[in-house]
């Protein structure tokens, strides 16, 4: 936690706890009472105001998830993961930039044997072993890879779309096409967990589509090759959430804010924050664009020594009217394009398919809901675009 956001929730705790205190004993229990009511009213409004002033927004209060409902946990070799058969929060309206009039939102899925968002309605397991016949192609990523949004009455995710896209292609084979997409991942966990967990799904084709998230570990200071100079384990700070779960909600935004800041608010709100360490220095030089391509190419060798056909692809980075400008997002823009360059020189030094999704795909506001995530529209296009090779290669395989 921001030890000067501490101090500062002590100090108005004192006060306000002083004040009431003093026109208790000079005047009555009733007028500290009000006292107490109009000083927090005044601090409340005053927060409002700050806080919109300073961050351009309002702040938004929302209910914690109760602590036995929260959908990950910590995990000896990973940050986090998601529990297996569990549900995910309540449904929510999808809070992104762009597209806002399509009203998105976020479905409630219950997680499958091995806690990703799989299938139509999301619970699809991954049978183990692989039944006979069947093709099975696992989709390892973070958010835009594992994302589902729900619009007009049908759920989306790319791997979904691209599961259609093929068995409408061959509908006289057993096609299975896996989502193994968490959320806040970088290359190194998505390295583990399929070093660990995935291999074991006997996977006939793996695409992997995947950027981003390595920017911040690159540009954080005291650079290490396992990024441990900038992630943590949630079981660090997992003691916070449960002791922000006897605070009860209020609707008052000051409260909300100091509870989340010193025990831990809502975890879908601050769960990247709690597993991050560290200072970003945008101004530095990437650091790790050499690790996130080992991280790539060890997956790689893995699938390759295992008779895995690999499909790589670029990554796509949006630079909307709103960011275009920004000091920030022309950084990671920069990273995004190390980062593409990376995935191109292993593609060609491994002889595998690339699908250069960067130049093939139309940067237009339709595909997008922000920078980097896709719209329905956007996902079934980088679908299409990623089956292309694969047809090829199931027919020649066939």
């Amino acid at each position: 936690m921001n030890s000067r956001v501490f101090i500062s929730c002590i100090i108005f705790a004192i006060g306000i706890i002083s004040i009431t205190i003093f026109l208790w004993m000079v005047f009555s229990p009733l007028i500290a009472v009000l006292g107490f009511v109009i000083v927090l009213l005044l601090c409340e409004l005053s927060f409002r105001l700050a806080y919109r002033i300073k961050t351009g927004k309002k702040y938004i209060i929302q209910p914690k998830i109760p602590f036995k409902e929260i959908f990950v946990e910590p995990h000896p070799y990973l940050p986090y993961i998601n529990k297996k058969n569990f549900p995910t929060p309540r449904t929510t309206v999808a809070t992104y930039p762009l597209n806002r009039e399509k009203m998105f939102t976020f479905g409630r899925y219950v997680t499958n044997n091995m806690g990703y968002i799989n299938g139509p309605e999301g619970d699809r397991d991954i049978v183990i072993p692989k039944p006979k016949d069947l093709i099975r192609i696992n989709c390892l990523g973070a958010s835009t890879t594992g994302n589902y949004l729900d619009a007009g009455g049908k759920k989306f995710s790319y791997p979904l779309e691209l599961e259609r896209i093929l068995k409408e292609k061959f509908p006289d084979k057993k096609i299975e096409v896996n989502n193994c997409g968490v959320g806040g991942r970088t290359s190194a966990e998505i390295l583990i967990d399929f070093s660990l967990n995935l291999i074991d799904t006997q996977p006939d084709i793996v695409v992997i589509y995947h950027g981003y998230n390595d920017l911040v570990p690159s540009l954080t200071s005291g650079f290490k090759s396992d990024y441990s100079h900038a992630k943590r384990n949630l079981g660090e700070v997992w003691p916070y959430y449960k002791i922000s779960a006897v605070f009860p909600d209020l609707p008052i935004a000051l409260y909300n804010f100091f509870v989340k800041n010193l025990v831990g608010g809502d975890i879908r709100q601050t769960l990247l924050e709690s597993i991050s360490r560290g200072k970003i220095d945008i101004n530095s030089d990437f650091q790790g664009t050499l690790t996130y391509k080992r991280n790539i190419e060890h997956i790689v060798n893995l699938c390759q020594s295992n008779g895995i056909a690999v499909f790589l692809s670029t990554f796509c980075h949006y630079m909307y009217g709103d960011v275009k400008s920004s000091k920030t997002h022309l950084k990671f823009h920069q990273g995004v394009m190390l980062e593409n360059r990376a995935m191109e020189e292993i593609a060609e030094k491994h002889a595998i398919p690339l699908v250069d999704n960067n130049v093939l795909f139309p940067y237009e506001e339709r595909f997008f809901v922000d920078s980097i995530h896709f719209s329905p529209e956007g996902m079934s296009l980088l679908a299409e675009n990623i089956s292309l090779p694969i047809i090829d290669y199931l027919k020649k395989n066939s």
